[in-house]
């Protein structure tokens, strides 16, 4: 049986069938921040020449890179109004810092990978950094994420904003809805207790009566 003959893993030959779409998503992401795109190009931002190839991947990582930098604040600010400010400040601030870290570090390795080392350093970087900055602020405010009475008691207005005040409002809440069903209840039970109390009353009177009709008529 002749033995299989290994075909080489030719790069080049895929980075070039790739060429078009990758050129195409790279159109698209400089028009989505144009002013983010020019600066990383290196052209003006008013520039309206057709831009060559090497610009045009420029461009496009600056676009992505801003894009990687800037999701640790949405994520952050998702989480502040989520019920979660300390945690979600933890991981907005370590997430951007983290994020601008990881591009410098991607960048250091630009001129081997060709620039895409910049935008998933800094995403790295994002996930890495707002991870531990999350649990840098929850820390420093005495958060216990298994433990909901731990933690600062804030809230706005009616808005509960800390896992302790969450708590407190829920167990204020369930001693009312318990406070409304027991006085919905007493009457009720109230009204069963003298019914039985009647019951027991006849029993007794009954068998009261029964033993004196012995006595006076004795068998």
């Amino acid at each position: 049986m002749a033995k299989e003959k290994a075909v080489p893993f030719d790069f080049a030959e895929i980075m070039a069938m790739s060429g078009p779409y990758l050129n195409q998503s790279s159109n698209i992401l400089y028009r989505m921040a144009p002013q983010t795109a020019a600066r990383a190009a290196g052209v003006p931002t008013n520039f309206i020449g057709p831009l060559s190839k090497a610009q045009l991947t420029k461009g496009a990582l600056g676009v992505t890179t801003m894009g990687a930098r800037r999701f640790p604040l949405l994520a952050g600010g998702m989480q502040f109004i989520g019920g979660d400010p300390i945690g979600g400040v933890g991981t907005a601030a370590g997430g951007f810092a983290g994020a601008a870290l990881g591009a410098k570090a991607g960048a250091a390795l630009a001129p081997v990978t060709g620039g895409l080392s910049v935008p998933i350093g800094a995403a790295l970087g994002g996930m890495i950094g707002g991870g531990l900055g999350q649990s840098t602020t929850r820390g420093l405010a005495g958060i216990d994420v298994n433990n909901p009475l731990t933690g600062p008691d804030i809230s706005l207005g009616p808005i509960p904003l800390t896992q302790y005040a969450k708590t407190k409002k829920g167990v204020k809440r369930a001693a009312e809805l318990e406070a409304l069903r027991m006085k919905e209840l007493l009457p009720i039970m109230e009204k069963a207790r003298q019914q039985q109390f009647q019951r027991d009353l006849i029993g007794t009177q009954v068998q009261m009566a029964g033993q004196l009709l012995g006595n006076i008529y004795p068998r």
